[in-house]
């Protein structure tokens, strides 16, 4: 299959979760030695899920297919801009390489920005739109758990 084909096939899976009233119009495909092993399309509001992106659910799909954590060698396609949660699963994912055609002004034109979110992002955590509220008291029990994690022989690396 060509790039061309899985762009198509990307569209339409947005467009069936569109007409079958699943979420918003995003639709994903993972390929893998030029085959497709995940794909998906949004379920937010089907599932009252506000993390079932289409990429969210391509990647997990994915993974199970293919039995790991690790998409290396994976190309995703996506009909639209990932929006920062979708991009911190491609990058935690490892996938390498994301093809999209549309842009996040054509996103904005539909009413679905997601800017202002890229830039709550970058901003240093104690000046987020959400407050954010550390709980030191409770650090060195959390650590000790992050030690016991990191003592384990057999940990899967990320």
């Amino acid at each position: 299959m060509s790039r061309e084909r899985f762009m198509q096939r990307a569209i339409e899976l947005s467009r069936e979760g569109v007409l079958g009233r699943f979420g918003l119009p995003f639709g994903t495909v993972v390929v893998k030695d030029g085959k497709i092993v995940g794909e998906g399309y949004n379920m937010v509001t089907s599932t009252n899920d506000p993390t079932a992106h289409a990429e969210v659910v391509a990647i997990r799909n994915a993974a199970k297919n293919l039995q790991t954590y690790d998409l290396t060698g994976c190309d995703l396609y996506v009909n639209g801009p990932p929006c920062c949660m979708c991009l911190g699963s491609i990058l935690w994912a490892h996938v390498s390489r994301v093809f999209y055609t549309l842009s996040m002004a054509d996103s904005d034109d539909i009413g679905l920005p997601h800017e202002h979110l890229f830039e709550d992002f970058s901003r240093p955590i104690e000046q987020r739109s959400i407050p954010f509220i550390a709980l030191p008291e409770f650090a060195a029990e959390a650590r000790e758990v992050y030690d016991l994690w990191y003592g384990l022989p057999d940990r899967p690396v990320l």
